[in-house]
């Protein structure tokens, strides 16, 4: 009996029972008649009654209780005999050694009783605080599963966003907004594109409470454009990787940081950075979701670039720069279209050819007539003004229209490309070569007032430079 208040209860009524017990024995008359008194009866019911107290008090409170209580009612009931003069009832003592007994192998049943039930209850309770620790770490799994299905319910919203757009400046802007939204921690956020002809960074977009200085990015986002791996600082303070002065002074502005490299293939083609003034502010979690945002980003960026690329292609030619001649004659259709509509509008058509470049060719090989069209294009291009074009027209030709030129002024501008490519000469396998150009002039509306004519008229002018003996311009 294991409830407090059930021992109380016994324990009380036991010791009444003792006590009385006692009382009436101890409160009989000195000698009594063994046969004819009705005492002896009385006496042998109280000694035999001693037995209650004894078992209850041997279930009641165990051995040590209940062996005292045998001895001390073994005690009291012989005393009482004795004093009686019944002495036939101290046989009845013996009773109690039996009480005893039977006292003893209840409390020791009751104990192995307890011990299993405590084992039971032990390994219940084990089994209570398995299963609710089992059930904590489930509510923390789900509770990060359904963190992980939003962030990539974002990410997929991510992914959504930057295939509707392909140009560069719409895509930095959304993987910024993007980032900060996904991460949900505030801070800086920068995102760093490669110059593919500096091989250096450049700020394209950002968004933070402080102004980015290093536009070409720091010694830290060159870390990652070195190493081409993710970066995290915790504490800036306690990071010595980066022990220079720049990188102190760059310290002032930040305590953490998180950057990973946008990568096409091997090759680094931006950096994505957050930062924050607050030290330990960003976690590994953050850091590898920032790098799936890099990753969606950089295929973004590259599909714009091969659009962009593509698109490119479509109207300029791959070698040299200059418009494609599908293009050219588009524009040139719309520029008389539009000189047309003017009361002196003015357009003029030069069509120019490279003296002897098949001879170059032959001589030494298609690479250095490559390099002879690279040349003679960008020093075209360096003449034109805003609304001329030139384009690539066929082979070693090339066709130019001046918007708003006369057949005067056509004729000096072709004069000066000329002199200009003459006077210049170009370096060939460690040998100079003076390159010389043909160029023949037509103009709208003093030649003609068909633009399809145009074209023709200047060809037929250009040819008439070459059987001239070439390097000259021909306006009529």
């Amino acid at each position: 009996m294991s409830n407090p208040s059930t021992r109380s209860i016994l324990g009380i009524t036991s010791l009444i029972v003792f006590l009385a017990l006692s009382h009436l024995l101890f409160s009989i008359h000195p000698k009594i008649d063994p046969i004819l008194s009705p005492d002896s009866s009385v006496i042998s019911v109280a000694v035999l009654c001693f037995n209650i107290p004894i078992i209850l008090l041997w279930i009641g409170f165990g051995i040590f209780t209940g062996i005292a209580i045998t001895i001390i009612s073994l005690f009291i009931a012989l005393t009482g005999v004795l004093k009686s003069g019944y002495y036939s009832a101290a046989f009845l003592s013996w009773s109690f050694i039996l009480t005893a007994l039977i006292g003893y192998r209840n409390w020791k049943a009751t104990k192995s009783i307890k011990y299993f039930a405590g084992l039971d209850s032990e390994k219940v309770e084990e089994g209570i605080n398995i299963l609710s620790d089992e059930l904590n770490k489930k509510r923390i799994d789900t509770k990060h599963l359904e963190e992980k299905l939003l962030r990539y319910s974002m990410l997929k919203d991510v992914a959504e966003s930057l295939t509707t757009t392909l140009t560069i400046e719409e895509i930095a802007r959304l993987i910024i907004e993007k980032s900060t939204v996904t991460i949900k921690k505030s801070g800086r956020i920068m995102l760093f594109l490669v110059d593919v002809q500096k091989q250096e960074l450049m700020l394209s977009a950002s968004q933070g409470p402080l102004k980015v200085k290093a536009k070409a990015g720091d010694i830290f986002d060159k870390w990652v454009l070195k190493h081409g791996t993710p970066l995290i600082i915790e504490d800036s303070m306690q990071d010595f990787r980066f022990p220079s002065k720049e990188a102190e002074e760059a310290k002032e502005y930040f305590k953490s940081l998180i950057a990973v490299p946008l990568l096409s293939g091997n090759k680094v083609i931006g950096i994505l950075r957050m930062d924050s003034p607050t030290e330990n502010f960003y976690t590994q979690d953050d850091l590898r979701l920032l790098d799936i945002l890099g990753g969606l980003g950089s295929v973004a960026i590259q599909n714009a670039f091969l659009y962009s690329w593509v698109q490119d292609l479509a109207i300029h030619d791959s070698l040299t720069g200059l418009s494609v001649r599908r293009f050219f004659l588009k524009r040139l259709h719309e520029e008389a279209k539009r000189a047309a509509r003017k009361k002196d509008g003015s357009i003029a058509l030069l069509m120019l050819d490279i003296d002897r470049f098949k001879w170059y060719n032959d001589k030494y090989g298609h690479a250095t007539g490559d390099i002879v069209l690279k040349y003679i294009a960008g020093t075209i291009a360096s003449e034109l003004h805003e609304g001329d074009m030139a384009s690539r027209y066929g082979g070693e030709e090339i066709a130019i229209f001046l918007s708003g030129a006369d057949i005067r002024k056509a004729q000096k501008k072709a004069e000066s490309i000329r002199k200009k490519i003459e006077d210049h000469p170009i370096t060939v396998r460690r040998e100079r070569h003076s390159i010389t150009v043909s160029i023949g002039v037509s103009a709208y509306p003093k030649d003609t007032a068909v633009e399809e004519d145009l074209v023709k008229i200047a060809d037929e002018r250009l040819y008439k430079a070459k059987s001239l003996g070439r390097n000259r311009v021909c306006a009529e």
